[in-house]
C-alpha cells in the first residue's frame, strides 16, 4: 500500500477517510495466488484475526503466526502489555506448541502415570513422578486435527512390536498381550478388521489409526456400501484410532461363506461414485456452500434494516445450491464448497492414503466375542451426555461390563 502524491497523513485514518484507488497488477486472478503453508493445514490464504479481546490474545497470536497468519492486538491494550505479547510470540518455537495450561507444581495424568510439572525450559516441559491422588487430567476432544501420518505409523509399529511394550505402563502391556491372544495386533502396514456378535447385533471394527475425521468419512462411505449389499447397517461410530459399525447381518458369517469380501468392502473405489453421490445428498456440502456464499457476499446476512436469521440464510443458500448444482455444476462456489468439505471436514487425503496402503493387506479376524482393543470404541456407541452424579457411575458400569466380557 502507498499514499498518493507522496503525502503522509498527520493523524489516524478511518475507513471514511480513505478512498482505495485500483492499481495495475501482474496477477491475472486472485485464484492464481497460492499462499499455502507447508504444515499441511490446508490454508491457502493469509489468516488475520479480529482485534477483539475475546479473539486476539497471546495464544491466538502465537498459533496463527506459526501458520503464517497475523493477529491484530486490540487497540485498548496498554502499550507495555502489547510489547510483552509481541516479544513472547517472537520467542516461541516455529513448530512446537507452548504448554500454557499447567503451572509449576501442577500434577497431571499422562501415559498411565501421575506427573508433576517442574518448569518449562525453552520448548521442553520438565516433569517428575508424583504421588498425588488428585491429578489434573488433560483431555483431548479428538480428531479435528488428527495426528500426523508419521506419528500414526510409529504408533502402529509400537503396538505390533512386543520388544517396546516394556517401556509402556504395565496395564497397557497386559492389555496388548491379551489382544494378541484373543485376536491379533494391528500390523504396521496392514489393516486389522474384527467381526463379532454381541447381544442381538453384529459388529465390524477396524483400526486404521488415521484420525477421527478420516474414520467418520470411512464410516459414512462403508455403511453406504454395506446398505447396497443388503448387510443392513444400523450405524457407526469413530474415534481417533478405530471405527465400528453395528449391523443386523453377521458379516463374519457371510465372509466365511464367500458371500461378502472384506477386501471389496474397503476397496479404493468407494472414493469415486460412492463419495460423489453421498456428498451431493448430504447436508455437509450444503453447510460448506452456505459458509462460502456468506464469505463471498452472495448472501448478505446483516443488510442494514433487513437482518436475516439463521433459518432464512439456510433456506436461501439451499435453494441457490440446488439451482447451481442442476444448471451450473462447475460453479466456483460449488468447487470451493467441495474443496472445503474434502480437506477440512472429511480428510479425504488421509482416507485415500489409508485405502491405498491396505489394498490386499487386510487381516480379518472373525471372533465369537468382543476383543480387548475394541472395548474403547464400543464405549462410544450410543454415548449421550448424562448430566448429574450418575454420569460417571453409568460410564464406569458400561466399561466394567465390556472389560469383563473381553477378558472372560
Amino acid at each position: 500500500m502507498r499514499f498518493l502524491n507522496g503525502t503522509t497523513p498527520e493523524h489516524d485514518l478511518t475507513y471514511s477517510d480513505v478512498f482505495m484507488v485500483p492499481s495495475r497488477s501482474a496477477v491475472g486472478s486472485r485464484l492464481d495466488v497460492d499462499l499455502a503453508t507447508t504444515d499441511g493445514s490446508g490454508a491457502t490464504i493469509p489468516i488475520v484475526t479480529a482485534n477483539m479481546t475475546a479473539v486476539s490474545g497471546r495464544r491466538m497470536a502465537e498459533t496463527v503466526a506459526r501458520r503464517g497468519g497475523l493477529a491484530i492486538i486490540p487497540q485498548d491494550i496498554p502499550a507495555d502489555v502489547v510489547a510483552d505479547v509481541i516479544a513472547w510470540v517472537k520467542s516461541r518455537d516455529l513448530v512446537v506448541e507452548t504448554a500454557l495450561t499447567l503451572a509449576p507444581g501442577d500434577t497431571f495424568l499422562f501415559g498411565g502415570e501421575i506427573l508433576a510439572l517442574q518448569g518449562i525450559v525453552e520448548n521442553e516441559a520438565l516433569v517428575s513422578r508424583s504421588r498425588s491422588d488428585s491429578p489434573k487430567v488433560p483431555t483431548y476432544a479428538g480428531g479435528k486435527f488428527p495426528l500426523s501420518t508419521y506419528l500414526a505409523e510409529r504408533v502402529r509399529a509400537l503396538l505390533a512390536d512386543p520388544d517396546h511394550w516394556g517401556d509402556m505402563p504395565m496395564q497397557v502391556a497386559e492389555w496388548l498381550e491379551l489382544q494378541r491372544e484373543r485376536s491379533a495386533l494391528p500390523p504396521p502396514g496392514d489393516l486389522l478388521v474384527e467381526t463379532f456378535p454381541r447381544g442381538n447385533r453384529n459388529y465390524l471394527v477396524c483400526y486404521p489409526f488415521e484420525g477421527r475425521l478420516a474414520h467418520q468419512t470411512l464410516g459414512m462411505l462403508l455403511t453406504r456400501r454395506m446398505e447396497r449389499q443388503y448387510l443392513k447397517p444400523l450405524g457407526f461410530v469413530a474415534n481417533d484410532y478405530a471405527m465400528a459399525v453395528w449391523l443386523k447381518t453377521d458379516v463374519g458369517l457371510r465372509a466365511r461363506q464367500g458371500l461378502v469380501s472384506i477386501d471389496e468392502l474397503f476397496s479404493e473405489d468407494m472414493l469415486g461414485d460412492d463419495l460423489e453421490e453421498w456428498l451431493q445428498e448430504s447436508q455437509l456440502m450444503k453447510r460448506s456452500f452456505r459458509h462460502n456464499a456468506i464469505v463471498s457476499g452472495l448472501i448478505e446476512r446483516n443488510f442494514p434494516g433487513k437482518e436475516k436469521n439463521a433459518r432464512q440464510i439456510t433456506i436461501s443458500t439451499d435453494l441457490i445450491y440446488d439451482v447451481l448444482r442442476r444448471h451450473e455444476p462447475d460453479h466456483i462456489l460449488l468447487q470451493a464448497a467441495r474443496q472445503d468439505a474434502s480437506t477440512g471436514l472429511l480428510d479425504l487425503v488421509r482416507l485415500a492414503g489409508m485405502l491405498t496402503r491396505v489394498k490386499g493387506r487386510i487381516l480379518h479376524k472373525d471372533l465369537d466375542k468382543i476383543s480387548p482393543l475394541a472395548v474403547p470404541i464400543m464405549l462410544e456407541i450410543g454415548r449421550e451426555p448424562v448430566y448429574g452424579e450418575a454420569s460417571d457411575e453409568l460410564l464406569a458400569e458400561a466399561a466394567a461390563e465390556l472389560v469383563k466380557e473381553a477378558m472372560s
